[in-house]
């Protein structure tokens, strides 16, 4: 268990590192954490639990990149108007509930439309 975390650490900060120097190819900048974080955190930790767990354990964790992800999308869509509102604190809290519900909500949906 603590290889398979160490081989994680090492495999996202190495792709962490590319994707940053892509990003510094992209503009505007304002893009360029979410090339050199989400990216290659996912990819890493999907090929090490590929090659340590199998396929299963990584189709799993794709599924859920993916609901959470949708749930992201969903929380980027609420966040700014509801803190503009509620003030920080409330604003925050209600986007990150819409964000865990969304990604429930997709998961659910996905893994019934899609047989998961």
């Amino acid at each position: 268990m603590l290889l398979e975390y160490l081989a994680k650490f090492i495999a996202g900060g190495l792709l962490v590192c590319v994707f940053a120097l892509i990003s510094q190819i992209c503009m505007p900048k304002q893009f360029a954490g979410i090339f050199s974080s989400v990216p290659s955190v996912l990819l890493a930790g999907l090929a090490i639990t590929l090659i340590m767990q199998g396929a299963d354990k990584a189709t799993l964790s794709a599924e859920g990149a993916i609901a959470g992800a949708i749930g992201m999308v969903l929380y980027c869509i609420v966040a700014t108007p509801a803190i503009r509102r509620y003030k920080a604190l409330r604003g925050s809290l209600l986007s990150l509930f819409i964000w865990c519900l969304g990604s429930l909500c997709a998961f659910v949906l996905l893994s019934v439309s899609l047989k998961w």
